[in-house]
């Protein structure tokens, strides 16, 4: 009925226009219509305009369609049987990595259920900062991490300051501002919750290599087994400050690294000139969709190579702090009173310890929580911060190629997890695809909205949201689904499925928790 009124509304502004242009032309000739001319001029002529750009529109938007759908190579033979028909689409499919380890530093909590059930529940949510205030100097709102100390990181930043190990020479000096303070010591706490974990799989790195006649197998491994130690930090640090993180970082590791190249039976001299069976890599990103895409590009290429790797992927961000805070007023961004669609500042760090297919699980080492499929990432035509209607095209799309490529029926669905957060575009992206596609489960207790509790986390938003999804994969024994809505254009979509699947899938969401309340809108 809508789009009825909008075609009427377009056909009184063009019958409107054609009418004061054409008698104010015979009014300035002179003119004296006939019926035929008025009936051409002020009847015919604003339903030919009117038919004429309906379809323009309508052709511009069967365009938009055709360029934005996936393309898909036809065969030109038929298959001779059904089987036949099915084998190529098993195989396109991405091998699952499994999720060894999880942790994650956020307010809400370090457990799905946890997480979810404080945000449903209220209990975790924005508040009115007691020291930071706008341009107005009113309080604003952020979601600090709770009784998070920053006296460590703040001492061994100053001592690697002063001796100036493992900075550039021309380094020239950096204080540190307290985002920059409050992520890494959020990242360190990832780190002393996950060494333990990550330490048990040295093992693996000292497993022989297969002989050459068992290398012909398409499923035994070529190279030697690696792990690759994969840190995000923020890409809006200046230079100076990643420069000063990155050589804290290789201060924190380093123990580890040790004993990861002692058990792949290769030293610090060895590893300088061989390739190394312990990385570590720092990466400055601008988003957290940037890291994910470096995790999927490490796991793609061991796939491709058919090595044994061990990715220990991590991010950590804080927007709470006096200059992003400043920034974020700046560019109109902040969430305030008058600005209901601006962010709220807040903070976090989170790690997953992802294993190829290929990777040699050592004796005695705990099940995997999870397995984690590759993500379908599409892009918005439009920003989702623009003004006027947001549509959930984009999510709806990435939700449907991530069913096509893993072959998951929806409807096993059990858990969501996403980063969206308050702001009325994302909470209708993510609900309308609820609706359409995840009819099933009940958005108030069976799905985690973290940035609505948790703020904007920056960079580590989507590790997080994984870490959380691993725990309650683990847990419930039942797939679940990570979407990105946070992003102005990017959207993604992950599937988490169990490492062993119980015989029957449940064929309904389980049992709400008593505890949980509706989650707000």
């Amino acid at each position: 009925m809508a789009k009825v009124w909008k075609v009427l509304a377009l056909l009184l502004v063009i019958t409107a226009l054609v009418w004061l242009s054409t008698l104010w032309r015979w009014q300035s000739a002179n003119v004296n219509p006939d019926a035929t001319q008025l009936l051409l001029q002020l009847v015919a002529v604003p339903l030919i305009l009117t038919a004429a750009l309906l379809a323009v529109v309508w052709a511009v938007k069967r365009l938009r369609n055709y360029a934005a759908a996936p393309a898909v190579a036809a065969s030109t033979k038929a298959p001779a049987t059904p089987a036949a028909a099915a084998a190529p689409a098993a195989d396109a499919r991405q091998v699952p990595h499994r999720v060894l380890a999880a942790a994650v530093q956020v307010r809400a909590g370090a457990a799905w259920r946890d997480a979810q059930s404080s945000i449903a529940e209220g209990s975790c949510k924005a508040e009115l900062d007691a020291t930071m205030k706008d341009d107005n100097g009113i309080a604003i709102f952020t979601a600090p991490v709770a009784d998070l100390s920053t006296d460590n990181v703040a001492g061994a930043l100053d001592d690697i300051g002063s001796s100036r190990k493992g900075l550039p020479a021309d380094w020239p000096g950096h204080l540190p501002q307290p985002e920059m303070l409050r992520a890494l010591a959020s990242l360190e706490a990832v780190v002393e919750q996950m060494g333990a974990q990550v330490e048990s799989q040295w093992p693996a790195l000292s497993v022989p290599l297969p002989s050459a006649r068992a290398s012909s197998n398409g499923n035994v491994p070529l190279l030697p087994p690696v792990v690759s130690v994969r840190v995000g930090i923020p890409a809006r640090w200046p230079v100076p400050a990643q420069q000063l993180a990155s050589a804290w970082l290789h201060q924190v590791f380093e123990p580890l690294i040790e004993d990861g190249l002692k058990a792949a039976g290769q030293s610090r001299a060895m590893a300088s000139t061989a390739r190394p069976a312990v990385q570590l890599h720092v990466h400055p990103v601008e988003n957290a969709e940037a890291h994910w895409l470096l995790m999927e590009q490490q796991l793609q290429q061991w796939h491709r190579e058919r090595q044994p790797g061990l990715l220990w992927a991590m991010a950590a961000d804080s927007l709470v702090g006096e200059d992003t805070v400043e920034q974020l007023s700046r560019h109109n961004e902040l969430f305030s009173g008058q600005r209901q669609q601006g962010r709220v500042p807040g903070e976090g760090g989170a790690g997953v310890l992802l294993a190829s297919a290929t990777w040699p699980a050592p004796t005695g080492t705990p099940a995997p929580l999870a397995l984690m499929h590759k993500a379908s990432v599409i892009k918005r035509d439009k920003s989702a911060d623009a003004s006027g209607r947001v549509t959930s095209q984009a999510l709806v799309q990435a939700v449907d190629d991530m069913l096509l490529g893993t072959g998951q029926d929806a409807k096993l669905i059990q858990h969501l997890t996403t980063d969206a957060d308050h702001r009325v575009s994302r909470t209708v992206e993510v609900y309308e695809t609820l609706q359409e596609r995840l009819s099933h489960l009940d958005a108030s207790e069976h799905a985690l909205r973290l940035g609505l509790g948790c703020g904007d986390i920056g960079i580590a938003r989507l590790v997080a949201c994984a870490a959380l999804t691993a725990t309650q994969v683990k847990e419930s024994e039942a797939p679940a689904l990570l979407l990105g809505a946070q992003s102005p254009f990017d959207r993604l979509a992950v599937l988490m499925a169990p490492a062993t699947p119980p015989a029957t899938a449940p064929a309904t969401p389980p049992a709400p928790a008593p505890a949980a309340a509706a989650q707000a809108a």
